[in-house]
């Protein structure tokens, strides 16, 4: 008998370890692997603002990140750094074009899919981003036009297709903001917006550069800027080809930085127009534009007949004339103290003398 329950306990303790041991293997298993999103582009598949392209969210291996938000003014840029815990992907922002945002929180689906769930100036939480965007549409990923799908009938043991086919519509032309671009080493998603003529030419634009050591050139027409030099980009649509030049510039200031301050004689001081070069390459107009001081931010070149050449990157502090319609201010260089201006803006107009305060 006593060995009968010896066995009995044995017995019990065996099927209590096995059942242990099965558990444990069984709970290793439900570890799920973490979600591969470093490194990837993702598009919003909602666009309600009819641009040439939808917002979208670079995402890099160094766990910073670049976000192009598409609103009804254009498009304004956030940067910061990403973490990601279990599903949620958190942006936090350095620095924003627009609004004032700390925090944007994504939810990742799948590794090709994103959930935001922050409401920004144009995307809204809800909007899903998606690895497979398609370019200059609002149709979703998953979607297709009904004129462009195939139906195929067998009849009587033969094949016939009922095929509706989309027109070819040529690229007759190619534009571009500028003809010149540059940019700091280490800037990426620079966007060379350029368009077709006709808007609606199903041929695709390609990008080539010359030197990839200088810039690099996405399939979208996004450059990084990767070494300090020259060169040029090549842009085809079908027959047609436009080159334009590119220019990488290090972050080192190679001058002083400089405030000058428009001569208006019948405004006091405080208000009068100035720009503030910053040496290295940026630079700070400001204005009265009736409603309040406002500012156009921007880079700047010195050309070979000296002028300032300044590009307008940032003008959504400007409203009423001219405001955010002006692209280039360009100053001619008379001394080391003294710039005339080229451009009529709000308060300022061509042939103003600007002269150095510091």
């Amino acid at each position: 008998m006593k060995k009968a329950k010896v066995l009995l306990v044995l017995i019990i303790m065996a099927l209590c370890f096995s059942a242990c041991t099965s558990k444990t293997e069984e709970e290793k298993e439900e570890v799920k692997p973490a979600y591969d999103i470093a490194g990837k582009t993702y598009y919003n598949t909602v666009d309600n603002y009819g641009h040439d392209d939808h917002a979208r969210v670079w995402l890099g291996k160094d766990v910073s990140f670049v976000f192009n938000d598409s609103y009804t003014e254009g498009y304004y840029e956030v940067n910061g750094s990403w973490t990601l815990n279990e599903n949620v992907c958190t942006l936090n922002v350095e620095k924003t074009g627009a609004g004032s945002f700390s925090k944007i929180i994504f939810e990742v689906e799948d590794n090709d899919t994103l959930s935001l769930k922050t409401n920004l100036e144009g995307s809204k939480s809800g909007d899903t981003f998606s690895i497979n965007e398609i370019k200059g549409s609002t149709v979703k990923p998953e979607e297709k036009k009904e004129e462009e799908k195939k139906e195929e009938k067998k009849e009587d043991g033969g094949e016939t297709s009922n095929v509706i086919e989309t027109p070819d519509i040529k690229c007759t032309g190619l534009t571009s903001l500028y003809n010149n671009y540059w940019a700091y080493e280490g800037v990426k998603n620079y966007d060379l917006e350029v368009k077709k003529i006709p808007a609606d030419s199903n041929e695709v634009i390609t990008y080539t550069s010359d030197d990839e050591n200088v810039v690099t050139v996405d399939a979208y027409g996004y450059a990084t800027a990767v070494k300090e030099g020259k060169t040029k980009i090549h842009i085809k649509c079908g027959d047609v080809e436009r080159i334009v030049g590119f220019e990488t510039r290090s972050k080192t200031p190679k001058a002083q930085a400089m405030t000058f301050r428009s001569k208006i004689s019948d405004v006091q001081e405080s208000l009068r127009p100035s720009i503030y070069f910053d040496g290295a390459g940026n630079f700070v107009f400001t204005e009265n534009c009736y409603s309040g001081m406002g500012k156009y931010k921007g880079t700047y070149t010195r050309d070979d007949d000296d002028h300032y050449i300044c590009t307008v990157t940032d003008a959504s502090t400007m409203q009423g004339y001219a405001g955010q319609d002006v692209k280039t201010i360009t100053f001619k260089i008379l001394d080391s103290n003294t710039i005339r201006l080229k451009n009529q803006l709000c308060m300022s107009a061509p042939n103003d003398i600007f002269e150095r305060i510091e």
